[in-house]
């Protein structure tokens, strides 16, 4: 019986890049005051626009209490307006503001410059094709 299963496998490795990627930039995100969710909904609001904050939710797959708690800091910074929606009284509507915008190149940075230094580590060139740089270190 075959020990692998390609889904699984990819599964795992999002999840192995992912912890990596929160634990080596939480430092450079809490020099600018924020963390990695607050750096992941200023992206997501700066390209996508507008949202409400259960959608943020659900994109960012993040619960109820965790999403209020980051609105309010990026609120508390600056960094987002929420307003009530006109079509539906319960939901509000999250916004960039100017001051987000401007702390996006940073988040841009940090994040093209951990992956680029991981890219160099391992020789891989950015066209380099998917499934072959994820595959696990344990199995080469």
């Amino acid at each position: 019986m075959s020990l692998e299963t390609f889904p699984g496998d990819l599964a795992q490795c999002f999840s192995i890049i992912h912890r990596a990627f929160q634990r080596d930039t939480q430092p450079l995100y809490k020099a600018i005051h924020l963390n990695v969710t607050n750096a992941y909904i200023l992206l997501l609001l700066e390209k996508q626009g507008e949202s409400s904050q259960n959608a943020l939710a659900r994109t960012l797959v993040i619960n109820k209490g965790q999403i209020t708690r980051e609105i309010k800091r990026l609120s508390e910074l600056g960094y987002i307006s929420q307003t009530q929606s006109v079509d539906n009284k319960t939901t509000n509507v999250i916004r960039i503001t100017a001051a987000g915008l401007e702390v996006v190149p940073s988040i841009v940075k940090i994040r093209n410059d951990w992956w680029q230094e991981r890219l160099d580590h391992n020789q891989v060139t950015v066209d380099a094709p998917f499934a072959e740089t994820c595959r696990p270190s344990w199995r080469t």
